[in-house]
């Protein structure tokens, strides 16, 4: 869908360029993990040691807002993937009424939630991160194949969807914040890597990790990207999946392959929420040390699910709200603090630094103009949809 807005040129270009700017800050990430003999088990513990208090309530911020939309554009993708496979279902029956409205999707998948995420911490549920990156590569392997069986239609222009010049630009600017949503992991990366059993050192395997997972990544989304606009032009969708109907076989086990991926990814983005909210509560609300933890953990986390589902029955863009995390996050989380920490510890040559003052100049003006275009299109969208309870 970026793509199709970018054009041929423009799009791969910046996927090529993010993924470049992200695999460095990742990078330099793993390295600020252990200072000084400390081992941080979150992002904001390691700003807080090298940066200070003021820059680590910052981080929290946006690490925060990150893992929050994240969560709720993972249940609008979740109801998505189910409202087709029900509707696939509904289509074989004689019932009256089908209700495979997205919202009513979002609801099943957050029910499921409920449960899910009761589980104790990311380590307790290591056997569903391994669900979902398979999951996700069978999914994508399936829109690759759905996408290169319909390239001979060589679609897809080298300036991409043609729209008025407002609207144009500020699709593009959209697009740069969804490509930038496709590399998103740096707001887990330190709470994953301070998981790692030793030895080998935790950084030496999450160098690894990041060096083999974002250039697997890099690779399907450029195939993925090229593959469908070859086939569907300037008539792609946000989720390429539902561009396709036939096979219909395939396009169903791709979308339950989405759904089984967005149900551990929520509890990735997820759990450092949980965590982060009752150790807040017991530390300076009054009384909370009284509640036995097993009550405050049902509660605080049944509450927070709640809430990002009621947000994404209300507001349904997917394309719109990862175009808003990526727009917001990019920069602070992504490059800004993992760039200023790493120059402050390691201290680069000069060169060196300078061509990282200049990814971080780029990557400040990219998330300015991304929060821009996601904003205005989540306002568009908001003026034409209609909630239904039936549909």
């Amino acid at each position: 869908y970026a793509l199709s807005w970018l054009g041929w040129i423009g799009g791969i270009l910046v996927l090529l360029v993010f993924y470049a700017i992200t695999l460095w800050s990742s990078l330099m990430l793993t390295e600020c993990q252990e200072t000084d003999g400390i081992k941080h088990p979150t992002y904001r513990a390691a700003v807080k040691h090298v940066l200070g208090p003021g820059n680590a309530a910052v981080i929290t911020l946006f690490q925060y807002l990150n893992l929050v939309l994240s969560s709720i554009g993972y249940t609008v993708a979740a109801g998505q993937s189910l409202r087709i496979l029900v509707g696939e279902v509904c289509s074989r029956t004689r019932f009256d009424h089908c209700y495979d409205q997205v919202w009513v999707m979002s609801l099943v998948f957050g029910v499921c939630q409920l449960f899910l995420s009761q589980m104790p911490s990311l380590e307790s549920a290591w056997w569903s991160s391994i669900i979902g990156a398979l999951m996700s590569f069978l999914y994508s392997t399936c829109a690759l194949g759905l996408g290169a069986s319909q390239a001979h239609h060589g679609l897809g222009t080298i300036t991409g969807r043609s729209a008025p010049p407002l609207e144009k630009a500020l699709n593009v600017f959209n697009a740069l914040g969804s490509i930038a949503f496709a590399y998103n992991f740096t707001g887990v990366l330190m709470e994953i890597q301070h998981t790692l059993h030793e030895p080998p050192q935790a950084v030496v395997n999450m160098r690894r990790a990041v060096n083999s997972g974002m250039g697997c990544s890099f690779v399907f989304y450029l195939a993925v990207s090229i593959t469908g606009y070859l086939a569907l032009g300037e008539n792609v969708p946000g989720d390429i999946l539902t561009g396709f109907s036939k096979p219909a076989s395939v396009v169903t086990a791709a979308n339950v392959m989405v759904l089984l991926h967005m149900l551990p990814a929520y509890q990735v983005f997820s759990q450092p929420v949980f965590h982060g909210l009752e150790q807040f509560l017991t530390e300076h609300v009054p009384g909370t040390q009284r509640v036995p933890p097993l009550l405050l953990r049902v509660v605080c986390r049944s509450l927070y699910v709640c809430m990002t589902t009621t947000v994404a029955i209300v507001m349904p863009f997917f394309t719109d709200i990862i175009g808003l995390v990526g727009a917001l996050v990019f920069w602070p989380a992504a490059v800004y603090f993992p760039v200023t920490m790493y120059l402050k510890l390691y201290r680069p040559k000069p060169k060196i630094r300078l061509l990282m003052q200049v990814m971080n100049v780029v990557a400040a003006m990219t998330s300015f103009v991304a929060v821009i275009g996601a904003a205005w299109n989540i306002k568009m969208h908001m003026q034409e949809f209609t909630f239904s309870w039936l549909g």
